[in-house]
């Protein structure tokens, strides 16, 4: 066993020392500067900045429905991937070609053969590597519509970029941090934790968890100059108040009319009107209009009462919402009161199954073939029970034409006959927020387009 020279330890010491003690002004110079370059290069931010993007999402997910936001950054849709498509004369046989020398995010070729999709009453087949048929049971000339969403090579969560999915930490059965690498250098790491709600969200932002929390309804309060909110309209979304057109009051259109008219118009909000986005090219902007138009509310009324009697119009009228809705609830029934409606709020933890008027964000397709919302024989998404034999012609007539413009003449009148019959007040597309440090704007900008 070596044993230690302590004599040739203490003379290597002696002279280390004395080196320093006639070096020292040179030893000290050197550290100055040092310092100085070290903090300037922090005031100034100088330094390399990192390259890692921490995300925060609200919600439960598991890896069979991560959030569209996640699920975009791992592929692009098929619509995306092709180079043409043929569709026969009756809407019912779709052939897409996909782009040459595609690749997944493994860096393996990208075939047909690697695609699955499950489409109700849709038959798909392999023409060739590069060919997709679609056989659908019925004509619906929007089916391309229903391929937008990202695809992954069958039986994995591996997509065509510009990330994939590195490393997944769970709780139980759902995802709690998830690591997304990109296929491209120039690209941010991604590090995404989802939290069970807003106000856990909140504290893991305050404490540095995350940079960035995406998706809020309402963001926690700032004061910090370093720290950004922004707001954004999702148009995939709608803030509507259904009516119950079975309930023997709500039954009469001039009364829904009414307290379409009397609704008000939300304030800081993309106001709807409409059952389609005003960047729709199936909008008709000579629409039936409503929302706080206390003249014509006032005229419905009086045309309400020819057909109900005095006892019947002082019924109540009980509007359901839920918690985040609630201080939009509120307005609403305000306003109706304000029109001499007896009306009542009730907050409830989740959607009822059995309403008046129900006070609901909606999702609505990108097409605006809105079919299972408003045709009377889709009974468990038509929340009003709304049946109309010239609305559910134009639905089907809608999905059937092949042309933009006679798709558009279906829907002008589509617009016409629900506004007229108001089986709903159609309120605003909802806004969501992004919190943010300043100084990661330039990552959010480059990996999600901000």
């Amino acid at each position: 066993m070596a044993t230690i020279n302590f004599k040739f330890l203490k003379i290597q010491g002696l002279i280390l020392l004395r080196l320093i003690s006639r070096r020292r002004k040179l030893i000290l110079t050197i550290f100055l500067l040092t310092a100085l370059i070290g903090f300037l290069l922090t005031k100034f931010n100088l330094l390399p900045q990192e390259r890692v993007l921490r995300i925060g999402m609200v919600g439960t997910y598991q890896e069979h429905d991560l959030p569209p936001e996640v699920t975009g950054l791992l592929s692009a849709g098929l619509t995306d991937l092709t180079s043409g498509r043929e569709v026969n004369n009756d809407a019912t046989i779709f052939k897409f070609k996909l782009k040459e020398d595609l690749s997944w995010v493994d860096n393996t070729p990208l075939t047909a053969g690697d695609l699955e999709f499950n489409i109700p009453d849709t038959e798909m087949s392999i023409q060739d590597r590069h060919t997709i048929s679609f056989k659908l049971k019925d004509s619906y000339s929007p089916f391309p519509s229903l391929l937008t969403k990202p695809v992954f090579k069958k039986g994995t969560k591996t997509g065509t970029g510009p990330y994939k999915i590195t490393k997944i930490e769970k709780s139980r059965i759902f995802i709690t941090k998830m690591t997304l690498e990109p296929k491209q250098s120039d690209l941010p790491k991604i590090i995404i934790r989802f939290y069970p709600g807003e106000k856990v969200a909140g504290w893991g932002f305050k404490i540095g968890e995350v940079q960035a929390l995406l998706g809020l309804s309402n963001p926690p309060s700032q004061s910090d100059p370093q720290v950004v909110v922004k707001q954004k309209t999702d148009f995939t979304k709608i803030v509507t108040i259904l009516y119950f057109v079975k309930d023997p009051l709500l039954s009469n259109r001039s009364l829904r009319q009414a307290l379409s008219y009397s609704s008000p118009a939300a304030e800081d909000e993309e106001i709807a009107n409409n059952p389609f986005p005003k960047s729709s090219w199936a909008v008709d902007p000579k629409a039936k209009k409503y929302l706080s138009n206390s003249t014509e509310a006032k005229a419905a009324l009086e045309r309400a009462g020819t057909a109900l009697s005095k006892d019947q119009l002082k019924s109540e009228v009980i509007l359901t919402t839920t918690g985040n809705l609630e201080r939009m609830g509120k307005e609403i029934v305000d306003s109706w009161k304000q029109l001499g409606i007896d009306a009542k709020l009730r907050v409830e933890s989740g959607i009822p199954q059995n309403f008046q008027a129900l006070l609901i964000t909606q999702s609505i397709p990108e097409d605006p073939d809105q079919y299972f919302l408003w045709h009377s024989t889709q009974e468990k998404t038509n929340l009003t029970r709304y049946s109309s034999a010239r609305v559910d012609k134009d639905l089907e007539e809608g999905r059937k034409a092949l042309t933009r413009e006679e798709r558009k003449q279906k829907y002008f009148d589509f617009q016409a006959t629900l506004l007229e019959d108001a089986p709903a007040t159609f309120l605003y597309f909802p806004k969501y927020n992004v919190v943010y440090l300043k100084k990661v704007e330039p990552l959010l900008n480059q990996a999600l387009n901000l």
